[in-house]
């Protein structure tokens, strides 16, 4: 079986002016740090806020792209089952598929595994919650974190830059875990004291 190989001349060059590609980004990256100033809950990590999934579609959104998530499946990987799921990187004007990228979530992740199981206990004003034991993290709560954070990572993928001149630390705050986790949790409850 022949092939032809086809020789296509391409420029070299830029698609728009280096000044006005950063224009429009610093002007994108001012409109996401308003945006991100006003979040009633960030995450703050090693005293740096970190973009949530949502921030990154806000980001996304400002130059007409979006991600679609497939389906997650499960994996096994050195005896350690999880989710992986596949995010594609859309632009919104042309259904045009511009990139992506995979994640994971796995059993061996701190909260991913186990987690407490509480029940009430008690009547009136003398209720409170009290641990019973321990329970599995559902299933379809793995996959949908690995649907996250791969619409998370293709969008971060493409808009690092923009996050980045904006001030902000180019990892989705999914990526973030283990001790960065233990550490968010105990910055949000020093701040609703």
């Amino acid at each position: 079986m022949e092939q032809d190989l086809t020789i296509r001349q391409t420029d070299v060059g830029f698609a728009l002016p280096p000044e006005v590609v950063l224009e429009n980004a610093r002007t994108a990256a001012k409109a996401l740090a308003d945006v991100l100033s006003n979040k009633r809950k960030p995450v703050i990590l090693n005293g740096e806020q970190y973009l949530e999934f949502e921030d990154w579609q806000t980001a996304g959104q400002f130059y007409g792209y979006t991600v679609k998530t497939g389906e997650a499946v499960l994996v096994e990987i050195d005896g350690v089952k999880g989710a992986k799921a596949k995010a594609d990187l859309i632009e919104i004007k042309t259904g045009m598929y511009l990139g992506g990228a995979e994640a994971y979530c796995m059993r061996d992740e701190d909260h991913w595994n186990t987690r407490p199981k509480y029940e009430w206990q008690g009547e009136g004003d003398k209720r409170k919650r009290v641990k019973i034991g321990d329970e599995i993290v559902p299933w379809f709560q793995l996959a949908s974190m690995a649907q996250t954070r791969a619409g998370a990572k293709a969008l971060r993928n493409r808009f690092a830059w923009v996050v980045v001149l904006a001030g902000y630390p180019p990892t989705p705050a999914e990526e973030m875990v283990g001790d960065e986790a233990i550490q968010k949790q105990s910055q949000q409850q020093q701040g609703s004291t």
